[in-house]
């Protein structure tokens, strides 16, 4: 193995277990939930310089969600997940993201349709 591939393996799991450890009331499932945190952490180590999870502000995390939805058919993930994934950094690091999946009330297809263009 490559030592740039060594030194991002042990940033993702220090940032995994800082992500884990600010993790309180979720109301979904444990398992969920951490999935969804390795998914953050994976990328924020292959797409961002975020050394620590205190420098991601809500720039970086608009730019995640973005990210979200433009490689969900790739990630394996959903719309239920993506905002899940929104809820759940909102309540760990305190970001309030600007986008139009928070309102829950939203159709997914009036969402995917908003995303297409």
């Amino acid at each position: 193995m490559k030592r740039a591939s060594i030194v991002r393996e042990k940033k993702y799991y220090e940032l995994v277990e800082e992500l884990k450890s600010r993790t309180k009331d979720v109301t979904f499932s444990a398992t969920k939930a951490l999935s969804l945190l390795m998914l953050l952490s994976r990328y924020l180590v292959n797409y961002t310089t975020v050394e620590s999870v205190d420098e991601i502000d809500e720039d970086c995390a608009e730019i995640y969600f973005n990210y979200l939805m433009d490689n969900h058919k790739r990630l394996g993930i959903n719309l239920t997940d993506i905002k899940r994934s929104m809820q759940l950094l909102g309540g760990i690091l305190d970001v309030d993201v600007n986008h139009y999946l928070k309102d829950f009330s939203l159709s997914n297809v009036t969402l995917w349709m908003n995303q297409e263009k």
